[in-house]
């Protein structure tokens, strides 16, 4: 019995890879542009994304002008991203979609560039934002461009996501200079993310208030000479900071109202 399991599934084996290599041998045709795209699209339709890689690349560089080039693109996109590599992803579905403004798969591919930065973004807070930032201006130009589509809808959800994100991680710098009583970037970084993310009216509340006291902080400590890392020195008063510390406390009395109010 064992010696006939061990059969069957080797020709199991056999079988599949002589099916393997026949899609792999499978060679374009120059006089048959269509043909040629269906062997070139194979691969990519069976999942083997590395083989349709060199496929959809050999089949675009034999026919550049033909009118499967495009798809030929957005398959090579999509198979770049199938495999994870999403800065090469990124970079197609981008040229993508700059080659190709009046394409009906631009929104896919506005929708996967974002896709791919947002693949590559840190979910801790405690890290650089960078790609979460990118991922949003290509996911709000999805938006902007085509509010109807049904990409755009699956997009403002991700939107929402990484504002979060982004909010969160201005709130944890903020946080680290008033911890460290850094107070002239504790006050700065406050003041930057209530007026960066006035959607979230609790995390400006607290914004405000911190900011405030940090202000009041940077105005009672005595000033040194040439401290150019301290902006509030080099531009205003101590009678003008604890003006703002006022005008900080009133916003956030305000933001507060408002939002019970709600």
């Amino acid at each position: 019995m064992r010696g006939a399991r061990l059969r069957a599934f080797y020709a199991f084996v056999i079988i599949g890879l002589s099916l393997f290599s026949a899609c792999t041998q499978k060679e374009l045709d120059p006089d048959r542009v269509e043909y040629s795209y269906q062997v070139a699209k194979e691969p990519y339709t069976d999942g083997n994304y590395e083989i349709a890689i060199t496929k959809l690349g050999e089949f675009k560089a034999r026919f550049p002008y033909s009118r499967f080039a495009i798809e030929a693109e957005l398959l090579l996109a999509n198979s770049q991203f199938e495999l994870k590599r999403y800065a090469e992803a990124g970079a197609s579905y981008k040229q993508f979609a700059k080659l190709h403004p009046k394409h009906p798969e631009v929104p896919f591919a506005l929708f996967r560039l974002g896709d791919t930065y947002w693949k590559e973004a840190p979910d801790d807070i405690d890290r650089e934002q960078e790609y979460t930032q990118k991922a949003l201006e290509s996911w709000k130009s999805l938006v902007k461009d085509y509010p109807a589509n049904t990409h755009a809808v699956q997009a403002a959800t991700f939107i929402e996501q990484g504002t979060r994100r982004l909010a969160e991680s201005s709130r944890f710098v903020a946080a680290f200079y008033c911890k460290q009583e850094i107070w002239h970037a504790c006050a700065y970084s406050q003041i930057q993310l209530a007026e960066d993310f006035p959607q979230y009216p609790e995390m400006r509340q607290v914004a405000l208030e911190q900011a405030a006291k940090a202000l009041e902080k940077v105005a009672s400590a005595p000033r040194k000479e040439n401290e150019d890392s301290n902006l509030y020195y080099k531009n205003f008063t101590n009678t003008q900071l604890l003006d703002k510390v006022k005008e900080l406390r009133e916003l956030a009395v305000q933001v507060k109202q408002h939002a019970s109010s709600r």
